[in-house]
């Protein structure tokens, strides 16, 4: 069913059904993928429901109603431990958060491991998730994590790299969730991947639609690729002018990356060119 769902996600993102051969095959990747099931294991938690809550299932908007007012209390501890129930009931919200605080060691160890199996029990569940929900989102983003690990794995976890599974994990992401960090990672992904003029030209209109959504990465790779004429029609000042915005506006994790591009590209343009270029960043201020 994921292969139809894709093709069709695919169509609507605008990649051709006919050029999209290398990518189609992904989708049986994920099918396969997601047969998998992987649920991490119930934590140990000492809060109580039963003391708090009259009901012996409360809702979920009554749980986290209580884990704020307990972080607002300054009571962490406790307030985890209700996150950790709220996972346990199959709560995705909930999963994410743990999974997010693991990755980083935020308020508790950092187990990239424990974060990986909190993603991946998320991921797993996608056809649970419904357009326009926070479980629509969040789904996008954990597939998104799950990519990452998958691009460098986890040595100390067993878990080995294998940039098939980051890519279809972006794929799915991409064009399923419609996911900007995904659509920039996939076509990133595609350009680095010594692409088809086909695949290249894919590779763009990913990144064309997390541009469109402010995704500054996707502006500079968009930027490079009209200085390049890679793909596209060249235009250099255009091209400049992007690259220029973005270097501006790159967060520290992009931004070394993103500014190595950039005075790359200047290097090589003409003092008119840049001169052009500079301008143009200047009138859209």
């Amino acid at each position: 069913m994921l292969k139809s769902e894709y093709m069709r996600y695919g169509r609507r993102a605008g990649l051709p059904g006919g050029n999209a051969s290398r990518l189609a095959g992904l989708a049986t990747a994920v099918a396969i993928a997601m047969s998998c099931s992987l649920v991490p294991a119930k934590m140990a938690h000492a809060f109580d429901p039963q003391k708090v809550f009259k009901e012996d299932k409360p809702s979920f908007k009554e749980v986290f109603k209580f884990y704020f007012t307990r972080k607002k209390a300054g009571d962490d501890e406790e307030a985890l431990d209700v996150l950790r129930y709220a996972a346990d009931r199959g709560n995705q919200t909930a999963r994410f958060k743990l999974g997010r605080m693991y990755e980083a060691g935020e308020g508790v160890p950092q187990d990239k491991r424990e974060a990986f199996d909190l993603y991946k029990s998320i991921a797993d569940n996608y056809g649970e998730a419904r357009p326009n929900t926070p479980e629509w989102a969040i789904t996008g983003s954990a597939m998104v994590a799950l990519g990452r690990y998958y691009q460098t794995g986890i040595p100390e976890a067993g878990i080995p790299q294998d940039e098939q599974e980051a890519r279809v994990m972006f794929t799915t992401s991409a064009m399923y969730f419609r996911d900007p960090d995904a659509q920039f990672l996939l076509g990133k992904m595609l350009l680095e991947d010594n692409p088809t003029f086909d695949e290249g030209r894919q590779a763009i209109r990913m990144l064309e639609l997390a541009r469109r959504k402010g995704h500054v990465g996707a502006l500079a790779l968009v930027g490079h690729a009209l200085v390049q004429g890679e793909f596209v029609d060249r235009d250099t000042v255009r091209g400049l002018a992007m690259l220029t915005r973005a270097s501006e506006s790159a967060p520290p994790d992009l931004k070394p990356w993103i500014d190595s591009m950039h005075q790359r590209d200047f290097a090589l343009a003409s003092d008119e060119e840049r001169r052009l270029a500079i301008l143009k960043v200047q009138k859209r201020q």
